[in-house]
């Protein structure tokens, strides 16, 4: 009876060690299992993003509707005019070229636009409540930003697949607080601006969908 029982314990004993080395093993695979999703993110492109993300993450929410939409929508531009750069500086399609340009342009323009009203509206009233994410305009908010998850992509994606596969849940994004922003927001300028970017980013976003599917 000791001889089976030693040998059930040994046995018992292996398996526990064996257990315990693939255990060790799957935990350091897990540590370097982010090589394959953060290759992407060593690109001009996506590390624009990454750092919008980053930033607009960061960014300290006022309780004001008006004041809070156009200092993230100011960060939001600001990721959408570095990627745009990027894809001039690297990218090979001619029309994505040019729609890159034409980002950086309204974008930069509109950027100075919530500038001017940052500047003159330093000490807004608050008007909603930022904290209660799952209601109103700090719904709007905090949806708008899950919205713009990074697609993966490998070390052999072009530029061009890259821009267009980062601008889609980009302009959705924007899409999206523009709305919820024209539902809550209250500066008639700000209104004007949120429904021109509805109508020019769906347009946009139309473009990139359709070419996506015409370089597959």
């Amino acid at each position: 009876m000791s001889a089976v029982a030693l040998i059930i314990g040994l046995t018992a004993c292996n398996s526990n060690t064996k257990n315990i080395d693939q255990q060790s093993g799957m935990n350091h695979d897990s540590m370097s299992m982010p090589m394959d999703s953060t290759a992407h993110n060593q690109t001009a492109i996506s590390s624009s993003m990454d750092k919008m993300m980053t930033e607009m993450h960061q960014m300290q929410m006022s309780g004001n509707v008006d004041n809070d939409f156009a200092m993230m929508m100011k960060g939001h531009h600001q990721g959408a005019v570095d990627m745009a750069q990027a894809e001039l500086q690297s990218g090979q399609d001619d029309m994505l070229k040019q729609m890159a340009q034409k980002i950086i342009d309204s974008q930069k323009a509109e950027m100075q636009m919530l500038d001017a009203f940052l500047a003159d509206h330093s000490n807004p009233s608050k008007n909603y409540a930022t904290e209660k994410k799952d209601q109103g305009f700090a719904k709007v908010m905090d949806k708008s930003m899950m919205m713009m998850d990074m697609p993966k992509m490998d070390a052999n994606t072009s530029t061009d697949q890259q821009f267009v596969s980062m601008m889609i849940p980009h302009h959705q994004s924007a899409v999206y607080m523009a709305e919820g922003f024209i539902q809550y927001g209250k500066d008639a300028k700000l209104l004007i601006m949120a429904k021109k970017m509805v109508t020019d980013q769906n347009k946009e976003i139309e473009e990139f969908k359709k070419w996506q599917n015409s370089s597959n």
